[in-house]
Parts: C-alpha cells; structure tokens; sequence
C-alpha cells in the first residue's frame, strides 16, 4: 500500500514542478530552438499580396501518340 501512496505522491509533485517550471519559463519568455524556428512567421510577411501565377504557355504544337509527360 505504501508503494501506491509513494507512487501517486511523486506523480503529484513531478506534476506541479512541470507546471512551475514551465509558466516561469513562460513568464521570462526565454525562447527555445522550436520557438526560434518560427521566428520567420511572426512578422506577418505571409500575410502581403501574392505573386499572380504566370500564365500557362499555349503551344500551338499537335501532341503526338508517341509523346511522354
């Protein structure tokens, strides 16, 4: 029985300590490599016009049986 009580007590304070360390990371806003990796999208660069797509070419050529695409 003292396994079961000793088992549930670390889950609950490996619990809490996860919960402490990560709102206090959050609080400091330490960056890590993941967040860093996104960098490039926060700015909203994504967010400007598109480029049109250039038209597609209209060969006037006849396809022939024999051709590979």
């Amino acid at each position: 029985m003292e396994v079961i009580f000793l088992t549930t007590l670390f889950s609950a304070v490996f619990a809490i300590l996860f919960l402490l360390f990560f709102l206090r990371m959050r609080q400091n806003e330490d960056s890590c490599a993941d967040q860093d990796a996104l960098i490039p999208f926060r700015d909203g660069e994504l967010d400007g016009p598109t480029a049109k797509p250039a038209p597609l070419s209209t060969d006037q050529k006849p396809a022939h049986p024999n051709d590979q695409r």
